[in-house]
């Protein structure tokens, strides 16, 4: 777990080595984002309705060229308007360029205009900005790289198969087994479900590795992209300084990101042998969940100190 911090007259049953951050949100072991790539319409009619129905959220990379005004015009796209609603129901809408060119081999000029015109489109039509960026054919460079970062938290680097023909059931299950025992962030990737080259030759294989990553919540966060790259950034960075009042102690959190980019919260783990708590921040309680001998509370990094009692 990540933690840096300093003690000032710490109460006995609140130690500094006590208090820390944990690696993931909630405290879970490992994360997985589940990613879907080219504003396919099925993203739309049945991605992100079983998403929805176990109580996750994915993150969609779009191309704005391909997805049309209406959905007569297009029936293998999602539209702008139906991209909001995924928006507004808490999916990640994101960039993966204008129009899926190699981007290797594009020059400075064209480059910055596949990125900054699907971000504009994003804006204008989901009222949200672009803040990872996926890379057509995961194509890139260091030059494309570092364009594509600017004023972003994260980009989808590498990835592991969520399609059907790529990923049979013992490969996906032995991809989330090994990013448990490593601690890892992972992210799947797919186009289609019924269709297109990475496809599922039953589409019921999709939704039953929905429900084993669901069997699974309580020891993983499946998360969005944003959410986890700006969670694990936060982790990173953030120092708490800790410091006694008499009655329990006051953990100052101070971080050096953009508040504009990263505001999110981070979950504070703190080792009470099994005794209960109660924290606030900025007047307001905290939610203070259990687990054996520690409690595990939600807090922003960015606000006031975290008064522990």
């Amino acid at each position: 777990m990540a933690s840096m911090a300093m003690a000032i007259g710490c109460s006995a049953s609140l130690q500094p080595e006590n208090i820390s951050i944990a690696d993931y949100r909630g405290g879970k072991e490992c994360a997985v984002s589940l990613t879907f790539d080219d504003s396919m319409k099925e993203h739309y009619t049945i991605v992100a309705p079983e998403l929805e129905k176990r109580g996750f959220r994915g993150t969609f990379w779009m191309c704005g060229a391909w997805m049309p005004a209406e959905a007569h015009m297009d029936t293998t796209h999602f539209t702008w308007a139906e991209a909001k609603e995924m928006s507004d129901k808490g999916h990640e809408m994101s960039n993966h360029s204008w129009s899926h060119p190699y981007l290797t081999m594009l020059s400075d000029e064209e480059l910055a205009e596949q990125i900054r015109k699907n971000d504009e489109a994003i804006l204008a039509n989901i009222g949200k900005a672009s803040t990872t960026f996926c890379f057509p054919y995961n194509a890139f460079n260091e030059k494309v790289l570092e364009k594509a970062m600017e004023g972003r938290v994260g980009a989808r680097l590498k990835e592991f198969w969520l399609g059907g023909q790529h990923s049979p059931k013992e490969y996906l299950q032995k991809t989330v087994e090994d990013a448990l025992a490593s601690g890892s962030w992972i992210a799947g990737m797919t186009h289609g479900i019924n269709y297109g080259y990475d496809c599922y030759s039953d589409p019921t294989e999709f939704t039953d590795f929905l429900d084993y990553l669901k069997s699974l919540e309580e020891r993983i966060w499946v998360g969005t992209f944003r959410d986890v790259a700006v969670y694990t950034a936060l982790a990173k960075d953030v120092k708490l300084t800790i410091a006694s009042d008499g009655k329990g102690v006051s953990v100052t959190p101070s971080v050096t990101l953009d508040k504009t980019l990263y505001e999110y919260p981070l979950t504070m783990v703190v080792t009470t042998g099994g005794k209960k708590i109660k924290a606030q921040q900025d007047g307001k309680a905290l939610e203070v969940k259990y687990d054996g001998d520690n409690a595990y509370l939600d807090f922003c990094p960015f606000a006031g100190p975290v008064t522990i009692r």
